[in-house]
């Protein structure tokens, strides 16, 4: 679907206001940011001398992922008992509110103890007395806690660097004090009885946990340091490989390989494991192997909002011209619906997935919690059928529609435009569109158009959407498809076009095909 000047795409708008206004979310972002590195005596656990230095890394983090420095909470060493955990994880679970992020941080040691049905990982916590495993925080207890906060916030973001294996490093120094050798980030205390084998492939269940107990997947990221049968190491002055390499690649060094506009955990994680290889690699002969890291659930999450801006674009000599109001006929019966598509599980990594990807990587991000029904044409005759849809939201926000045109060569933002502004909409209210009396008509070429429906719980900056002004009498404001484009339409969404801290919105992706 094109928006040309000519009569084959007719429109005709009228304003549609709404009456009252729209109550926000007081939305924000957490981190609570757990490092142990000196342990007691009591406990006969081996200090972790870079952990020092994963909690500076880690408070860097929360602030690229726009957290306030008051809002971020430290539990170092001795003051990270399991009581002041479960205080801390308590606190947040009272002051989260739907629309919020929470970056749930930890390093430290890794141990295996006994339990009723055999050895059991967890992370260890700090006691001032000899180590058992009532101070072992166990991931199916640490979900426990999580859930509440995930059934509140927009996402939850937990970062896990310590190790539970056991066996696998027998014969090796665990607890190395040569300066730059690696060390273990792990506690054997049971005696030897859990010193066998490998870890069970339980190990790193939390996103299991938390989807037993009702967790969504689209709204939680579980990254771990290790896979289940590997360690996780620790450097003096570097910190934990995972750490450093995370740190690394959120803050500039990961790359957009698939040239949507954003960069994803996913996109992280590729960046980051080449890191956490060539950290080890001068450690080889002594028979240390990198470690895997781990990211489950939202794969695709963009977790650095603000994005580098784009510059200003000039227009391609094939580039659409700006849309033109012209008058229109009356609206015929619109052609049989189709039904919205989902978010889809994480893919792999594709090189240059173009302007779709941009509008996948958008969808990505979305809450299903909030609700959003939208109904559309299947197909549409170019030059005969009108492009009607029908919206329904579980939530009060902000309506905005982005068509990526079936040659896609421009995005355009359909709703809200030039001549129809108030776009908010009512929970469990349904809206026809366009408002009665204005019509878009298919206008070609053949394929199939792509339009993203999104329902922000706050405004939009359009001057982010694109820089080109366009004509002044077209109503839609639009931009070319190029990579400086894609960066803006994502900015628009997920960074400096929001005008307000709120990361919850709901996002449908239609597809209607155009047709001769």
């Amino acid at each position: 679907m094109r928006i040309l000047q000519s009569s084959i795409m007719a429109l005709f708008l009228i304003l549609f206001g709404l009456n009252g206004s729209i109550a926000m979310a007081d939305v924000g972002r957490h981190a609570l940011i757990i490092g142990i590195g000196n342990y007691s005596a009591a406990s006969a656990t081996a200090p972790l001398k870079g952990v020092v230095k994963d909690v500076e890394n880690a408070r860097k983090m929360a602030l690229a992922m726009g957290v306030d420095a008051a809002a971020v909470i430290e539990l170092r060493d001795s003051a990270a008992t399991k009581p002041r955990i479960l205080k801390e994880l308590a606190r947040l679970r009272s002051e989260v509110k739907p629309g919020d992020r929470v970056l749930f941080y930890w390093s430290g040691h890794g141990a295996r103890f006994p339990g009723t049905s055999g050895c059991i990982e967890g992370l260890q916590t700090y006691t001032d007395g000899p180590f058992t495993d009532l101070d072992v925080m166990s991931e199916a207890e640490l979900a426990a806690h999580l859930q509440p906060i995930s059934q509140i916030a927009d996402k939850v973001i937990t970062v896990m660097d310590a190790c539970f294996s056991g066996g696998v490093i027998r014969g090796m120094t665990r607890s190395s004090t040569s300066s730059g050798v690696p060390q273990a980030k792990f506690n054997e205390s049971s005696g030897g009885r859990c010193d066998v084998g490998v870890n069970q492939n339980t190990t790193r269940s939390l996103l299991s946990e938390l989807s037993r107990l009702g967790v969504r997947q689209e709204n939680f990221v579980q990254i771990a340091s290790s896979n289940f049968n590997e360690v996780s190491w620790d450097t003096e002055g570097l910190g934990g490989h995972a750490t450093h390499s995370l740190t690394q690649c959120l803050l500039g060094e990961a790359r957009d390989l698939n040239g949507s506009g954003a960069v994803s955990l996913d996109e992280v994680r590729a960046c980051a494991q080449s890191r956490m290889n060539r950290l080890i690699e001068p450690h080889r002969a002594l028979g240390m192997q990198a470690s895997t890291l781990q990211v489950k659930g939202n794969r695709n999450l963009v977790v650095v909002a603000e994005i580098p801006a784009a510059p200003n674009v000039v227009a391609a000599p094939n580039a659409l011209p700006p849309p033109k109001v012209v008058a229109a006929p009356n609206a015929v019966p619109a052609a049989p619906a189709a039904v919205a598509i989902a978010p889809a599980e994480a893919a792999p990594i594709v090189q240059d997935t173009g302007p779709r990807g941009t509008l996948d990587d958008i969808l990505n991000q979305a809450d299903p919690r909030r609700g959003l029904e939208i109904t559309a044409p299947a197909r549409l005759q170019i030059g005969k059928d009108p492009f009607e849809f029908s919206v329904r939201t579980g939530t009060d926000g902000y309506l905005y529609a982005v068509m990526l045109g079936s040659d896609e060569k421009s995005f355009y933002l359909l709703f809200p435009n030039k001549l129809d502004t108030d776009n908010r909409v009512r929970a469990n209210q349904s809206y026809s569109m366009p408002r009665p009396n204005w019509k878009i008509k298919a206008a070609g070429p053949a394929g199939t158009d792509r339009i993203l429906f999104v329902v922000s719980a706050s405004p939009r900056d359009e001057k982010v959407f694109s820089t080109q002004a366009g004509d002044a009498a077209g109503p839609f404001s639009y931009s070319l498809t190029d990579r400086a484009a894609r960066q803006r339409l994502v900015d628009f969404f997920l960074g400096k076009g929001a005008k307000g801290r709120s990361s919850g919105f709901s996002a449908r992706l239609v597809q209607v095909e155009e047709f001769q």
